[in-house]
């Protein structure tokens, strides 16, 4: 059977107070950075109704069974899945070994990037036209995006996760796989403080 074409991976945690966004913190309380948190998944999720041709699929952790995720599959055009594996490199692995089953190219993303755009997503996928792989450095040493034709373990594993190395580890791999792939621009996560200066928007909101 034919594969499909294109399938978005966004990966999210369940929007739960004092457990998410907790680099804000103590700057802002719990439930502030519960808000941001909330705010930049419903930002990114706002990307699926423009994205004419992908398949996107939210992936929770823990559960996807909470009333904000099943509000999200009401209002927007995803599916939803929870995470499997012990740890974020488990759990991508999973995602996408399981998802290029079917899918010709895959790419995953989280909901910490708020400059993460359409134009964004949309050459990822016009990399893999030509790519094994294409990866969107983050300003802080990890990545923002990571899209596959193709799927190796090695790429989500000995990766040294929220840290300053998950790129240049990631890259490594790559190299040593001989797989041909392109970097995109870097983009800023936003986890600290700092980060929220560039964004007047989602201060407001928490003002």
């Amino acid at each position: 059977m034919a594969k499909s074409l294109n399938k978005l991976l966004i990966f999210t945690k369940s929007p739960v107070l004092g457990e998410v966004k907790t680099r804000l913190q103590p700057e802002y309380s719990t439930g502030q950075s519960l808000i941001i948190h909330k705010r930049l998944m419903l930002n990114t999720l706002e990307l699926s109704k423009d994205l004419a041709g992908f398949d996107v699929e939210l992936c929770c952790t823990p559960d996807r069974n909470t009333l904000f995720f099943l509000d999200c599959e009401n209002n927007f055009p995803i599916t939803l899945n929870n995470q499997q594996g012990a740890d974020l490199g488990e759990r991508m692995a999973f995602a996408f070994s399981v998802a290029l089953q079917t899918y010709e190219k895959v790419v995953v993303i989280g909901t910490d990037c708020p400059d993460i755009d359409k134009d964004y997503i949309t050459q990822a996928f016009d990399a893999l036209n030509e790519n094994n792989a294409v990866i969107g450095p983050a300003a802080d040493g990890g990545y923002v995006l990571l899209g596959l034709r193709k799927f190796s373990l090695e790429l989500f594993t000995n990766i040294s996760w929220s840290s300053d190395k998950v790129f240049s580890q990631t890259q490594k791999v790559l190299n040593d796989l001989s797989w041909k792939y392109k970097e995109l621009g870097i983009m800023h996560d936003l986890d600290r403080p700092e980060d929220l200066l560039r964004h007047e928007n989602l201060l407001n909101e928490i003002s």
